[in-house]
């Protein structure tokens, strides 16, 4: 499946699934596994995976709108969040708590979604 978003993608969930740079996701869950506990490489590695989201993106999976390689930068940055572990595992509250990054991602993958939808068709299909 092409991570594009067409016209001809007229359901919201297939948009939405567009959206999630879960091979991004994956690599950066897969690394985690084998950084040192300190603060400095989780932050490195979480800044360069959201860097690298466009270009992979892009180059790998073809997309070409900045709306959406900007909007998948953004969820990669709330999955990181979400996630609690990388950089976020060293923040205490009020910064960080479970709940937040839980709301964080229940409410980010309803919004952006609606807009690329609707910028690429009226979101009836037609």
């Amino acid at each position: 499946m092409s991570r594009t978003i067409r016209r001809e993608d007229n359901r919201f969930l297939t948009a939405l699934l567009k959206l999630i740079p879960s091979e991004v996701v994956a690599v950066y869950l897969f690394v985690l596994g084998i950084l040192p506990p300190e603060p400095i490489p989780h932050l490195v590695v979480a800044g360069l995976l959201v860097a690298l989201t466009p270009l992979y993106l892009r180059f790998t999976m073809g997309v070409r709108s900045a709306a959406q390689l900007a909007i998948s930068c953004i969820s990669m940055l709330i999955w990181i969040y979400a996630l609690g572990q990388g950089p976020v595992r060293f923040l205490r509250p009020p910064w960080y708590e479970p709940w937040y990054g839980s709301a964080a991602l229940a409410i980010w993958t309803l919004i952006p979604p609606m807009f690329l939808y609707r910028e690429n068709g009226d979101g009836n299909g037609h």
